[in-house]
């Protein structure tokens, strides 16, 4: 049932708390965000109490209803638009309205109701009613609001534990206050200044009497200002990001994330895909002391989060290299530095999820932050190594260097825990999480006679992102004359590709296994995680072809994108999170992975899929998610009920795969751009890409395709690079 809460666990139980599929829900709330305030709506603007919508700061829930009546009476929702980001449109009309005797008094459809709300500083919310009868129009206009202050894991089923205070609404000439001071010792506001004063209010209840005349109207503006008392460096007021909602669409139009590169092409859908992916992404964007990185998704997931925030940086780092030196700064500040069993901590671990709720700061969460997150560390290493190859300066490597090596430390040191040679995870704390790959719902990795993996697991993926740190790293000590840590990285990579290659390789199915559970066994399982492993690079070329082949087949290709796991296993649902449905994202790194083999075509044809899913979603969005149904089932994918949308690493999606088929392999450092299998598909005649900045150099470059060659040429340079084109 919609927007109804789990029966409340006891205290002693553990709460599945990174099970991001674990909240049901029937209908999409509409979202708007900007900064790290959020706000889930009805259809009709209303924010209905008894569920999870609500104005959100800070994880905790600062209005908890908002409802507008005329005279007692819902009106009737005609639009409900949140395409800019931050900003929700809904238009209304009202239903017949009847006196006492039942007569109707103001006949239905007569009143357009329209409320504009926009997240910035403030919240605001601009309530316009107009009068299109013949005859003036008598009512009352009826506003209710509420704030409970709920911690963000309480809507989401967590028992409250402890509660602080939560005052009776105070009312002062036109401003309705509302406050909270809570069990962590900080105190929180809500304060709601209105252009009008009502005609009567009562705690949170207020009436104009309003008497609008034929073709007029009246107008409203409520500015809402959120006020958080919280823990050092944290901001108490929200704060707009990145130049106001007018600049961010301008740029996202423009084919830009906000640095200089930008991108057109011939391809007018296309286009309205990519800027709706950029326009996600500036939504998504939140900052900590100055720094910008990517929030994984709204609704439940606008915070840091290791694995999303740096995937979702490796995937626009040819557009904004800039948000990959923040993210990379803001986790090494949060990088463990002491084991922690509760919080999945060891030293020189990067976090997977950080909160700052009331629950967290009284550490009832192991959010604060949370480690459990087996592939932060060497995305971490891997990221550095990105931004070095597109930057060519060692200044961010120089400043992380005691972070690097913590990292690098902690994967030699407590990466395997079983002493296979494999890194692995399995966590140690009470409410931890099962999975700790990037399927971390609790059954995303099963063993092939349908039981749940045992951990603790080795997934094959990560040995891929392991070996692409190593391989990366001991590039970056290379460039900075420490041959020898170099050297002993590139021996540990090798020796892991060839483990990896021989152990993980299931010979008679001609592929390679799902994961590698406790007591040795290998799951057969086909699922994508080995094809997302070829991106790394850790596949044997001699085994390249069969895995891109394997995913291309019917049981793993949909039509809309390649499944997570394999129709034909004991364990495949397709309405499920991880083991049967599509991710945009996984698709995106399998895209690269073929691409970096020289499988263009297959890579086309999964991009080609993406596109065309992201085209029949609402406002051309790509969700975290959809269903994994073959594509005959319907002119559309199905959706999957509770996808965050927007979501970081799905708008990401898009731009990385172009980036991908264009073929950029940048190596700053000794000032060049290499171009790999560059390979547009049929419904791009051109691509250009404006402004690729390779070290202190930029290049423009203008992509052809002709007949089923991609031609390349530069059209403008400024600076000292060399770029060359290889087949």
């Amino acid at each position: 049932m919609a927007g109804t809460r789990r029966k409340p666990r006891r205290r002693s139980e553990p709460v599945p708390l990174h099970d991001r599929s674990s909240v049901p829900r029937v209908a999409q709330p509409v979202v708007a965000k900007q900064g790290a305030v959020f706000l889930l709506s009805a259809e009709n603007g209303d924010i209905e109490e008894d569920s999870d919508q609500g104005l959100y700061f800070h994880d905790m829930r600062f209005l908890s209803a908002c409802t507008l009546r005329l005279d007692g009476y819902v009106p009737v929702a005609l639009l409900a638009d949140a395409s800019e980001g931050n900003r929700t449109l809904f238009e209304l009309t009202n239903l017949d309205i009847c006196d006492a005797s039942g007569d109707v008094r103001l006949p239905k459809e007569t009143l357009v109701i329209r409320r504009d709300r926009t997240l910035g500083d403030d919240f605001t919310e601009s309530i316009t009613v107009l009068n299109y009868g013949r005859a003036d129009a008598d009512f009352a206009l009826q506003l209710r609001y509420a704030a409970d202050f709920a911690d963000m894991f309480v809507v989401r089923g967590m028992h409250p534990g402890q509660r602080g205070t939560l005052h009776p609404p105070e009312w002062k000439d036109a401003c309705l206050t509302f406050r909270y001071d809570g069990a962590d010792g900080y105190a929180r506001t809500a304060a709601l200044l209105f252009s009008n004063a009502p005609d009567t209010q009562k705690d949170g209840q207020l009436t104009y009497r309003l008497r609008i005349h034929s073709q007029q109207q009246w107008e409203l503006k409520v500015t809402g200002q959120l006020h958080h008392a919280g823990r050092k460096g944290l901001e108490s007021r929200p704060r707009q990001t990145g130049g106001g909602s007018a600049h961010r669409r301008q740029l996202a139009h423009a084919g830009s994330l906000g640095g200089r590169t930008r991108v057109e092409t011939d391809n007018q859908l296309f286009n309205a895909i990519m800027t709706r992916s950029f326009l996600d992404l500036h939504m998504l964007s939140m900052h900590e002391k100055e720094q910008t990185f990517f929030a994984a998704g709204v609704p439940w997931y606008v915070a840091l989060f290791g694995r999303d925030s740096l995937v979702t940086s490796i995937e626009t780092a040819a557009f904004e290299p800039s948000v990959s030196a923040n993210t990379l700064r803001i986790l090494a500040r949060h990088q463990a530095s002491q084991t922690d069993d509760w919080r999945d901590a060891q030293p020189g671990k990067i976090l997977h999820e950080l909160r700052v709720d009331e629950l967290a700061n009284l550490r009832e969460i192991p959010q604060t932050p949370y480690y459990g997150s087996v592939d932060s560390t060497p995305l971490f290493l891997a990221l550095l190594g990105m931004h070095f190859a597109w930057t060519g300066t060692l200044d961010l490597f120089h400043d992380l260097q005691p972070s690097v090596r913590a990292a690098l430390d902690w994967i030699e040191q407590y990466g395997d825990s079983d002493g296979d040679g494999f890194v692995d995870y399995c966590s140690r704390s009470a409410s931890g999480a099962r999975n700790q790959g990037w399927k971390d719902s609790g059954n995303g990795i099963v063993m092939d006679d349908g039981r749940l993996a045992e951990p603790p697991i080795a997934l094959p993926e990560v040995q891929g992102d392991v070996y692409l740190a190593w391989q990366s790293m001991a590039d970056v000590f290379e460039c900075d004359g420490d041959t020898r840590t170099a050297e002993h990285l590139r021996q540990k990579a090798q020796r892991l590709y060839a483990a990896f290659n021989d152990q993980f390789w299931l010979r008679d199915a001609g592929y390679f296994a799902l994961c590698r559970q406790a007591d040795g066994r290998f799951s057969r399982s086909i699922a994508s995680n080995p094809a997302h492993a070829l991106w790394t690079g850790i596949v044997d070329p001699k085994r390249a072809r069969a895995v891109v082949q394997r995913v291309l087949r019917p049981d793993m290709f949909s039509g809309w994108g390649i499944r997570t796991l394999s129709a034909d296993d004991r364990s495949y649902n397709p309405v499920d999170y991880q083991v049967g449905s599509v991710w945009p994202h996984d698709n995106a790194i399998i895209v690269a992975g073929m691409q970096r083999y020289g499988f263009d075509s297959a890579a086309n044809r999964v991009f080609t899929a993406i596109m065309q899913a992201a085209a029949q979603f609402e406002h051309f969005r790509l969700p975290e998610v959809f269903a994994g149904h073959d594509r005959g089932l319907a002119s559309k994918p199905v959706k999957y009920p509770v996808a965050c949308n927007p979501q970081a690493w799905a708008a990401g999606a898009i731009p990385f795969m172009l980036t991908c088929m264009l073929g950029l392999h940048p190596d700053a450092f000794h000032r060049r751009l290499h171009i790999r299998h560059a390979a547009l598909p049929e419904w791009l005649a051109w691509v250009n890409l404006h402004a690729v900045r390779v070290g202190q150099a930029e290049v423009d470059l203008r992509y052809e395709r002709s007949d089923k060659t991609t031609v390349v040429a530069v059209t403008r340079k400024r600076g000292d690079v060399l770029v060359s084109v290889e087949n």
